[in-house]
């Protein structure tokens, strides 16, 4: 089973990886069972399954031109089926046999939308919940449609939630080659990964139709190099959905040549809502000429979550 990267795919397919695979697990569905593919989701673990697929499953690996990289992709020819996130969620809503996670995932967003005033038709659920195949034990997974409904979201969980402070502190500290005190910061900023009646939940944002604003091919990816940048960020707006989005000023430097950088893109979700508008950054990461094929115009970002970078990338809040 396949989980969906982003909002802008190629027209033959998508670019996907496999989270769960046949094999033994806590995840069931009837009589068979399921294991997660990734443990830790670090970007060395995914680099390690992309090049199992290829060797495996070739077609599910795509060098592509648009991006100037290899990544995981799922042709549409394979897709046997589709799930919806908020189609599904309607449907677990809307069902008398409800289990004891189903029920308090039913409540969740009950409680979220009275407090926030987003309408229930703009939650979603994604992960094993969606896929049918959660034990008791799971965490629940939701997705916001709208860049406006996911902020009003965020602004009410402090009310009936809590913060999952030691989770947040031990991945950045373990994940990224960082200080513990430089991990304790970006600890204390995560507001996507909270606890809701003793069950875990993380919360994304997913962009709406009248939201996308581009197409596959309208932006052509190119790589400098492995870069140091210190940036700030100007606007975080966008930092909710899949990649993060900060808008920023500040250079980059690569061999003494500085790069003006006016994007950080983030596909590590580690940093999904974390930065706010101010915040001065020390960065390493892929830097990136984006191209602009309509117009020819470009600028630069840094990426986090690249495979040139794995196990080397890091964040670091300076005030």
């Amino acid at each position: 089973m396949f989980c969906v990267v982003g909002d802008i795919h190629p027209p033959d397919g998508f670019f996907a990886y496999p989270k769960y695979a046949l094999g033994p697990g806590p995840w069931r569905r009837g009589e068979r069972s399921f294991t997660r593919t990734l443990e830790k989701y670090s970007m060395s673990e995914l680099k390690n399954l992309l090049e199992n697929l290829k060797r495996l499953r070739p077609e599910c690996v795509r060098l592509d031109y648009v991006l100037g990289a290899e990544m995981f992709f799922l042709p549409s020819i394979k897709i046997l089926k589709h799930y919806s996130c908020n189609e599904d969620l309607k449907k677990i809503i809307e069902k008398d046999d409800r289990d004891v996670l189903e029920q308090l995932l039913v409540d969740l967003v009950h409680e979220f939308s009275d407090l926030s005033g987003v309408r229930l038709e703009y939650f979603g659920v994604t992960g094993s919940i969606l896929l049918g195949i959660h034990h008791e034990r799971s965490d629940i997974d939701l997705v916001i449609y709208g860049k406006e409904n996911y902020w009003k979201v965020i602004e009410a969980l402090d009310e009936i939630t809590s913060p999952r402070y030691e989770h947040s502190l031990k991945r950045f500290s373990t994940i990224y080659p960082i200080k513990v005190e430089d991990a304790k910061k970006l600890a204390r900023r995560v507001r996507h990964k909270r606890t809701y009646r003793g069950a875990n939940f993380s919360i994304y944002g997913v962009r709406k139709q009248d939201e996308i604003d581009e197409k596959y091919g309208d932006y052509i990816y190119r790589m400098i190099g492995l870069a140091k940048a210190e940036l700030e960020v100007v606007d975080s707006s966008r930092s909710c959905f899949t990649p993060s989005i900060y808008i920023v000023e500040g250079y980059a430097e690569i061999g003494g040549v500085r790069y003006p950088v006016e994007r950080l893109t983030c596909y590590d979700l580690t940093y999904t809502a974390l930065l706010h508008e101010g915040d001065k950054l020390e960065v390493f990461g892929k830097l990136e000429e984006v191209i602009n094929a309509r117009s020819n115009n470009s600028f630069h970002h840094v990426l986090i979550g690249s495979f040139e970078a794995a196990e080397r990338e890091y964040i670091k809040l300076l005030i």
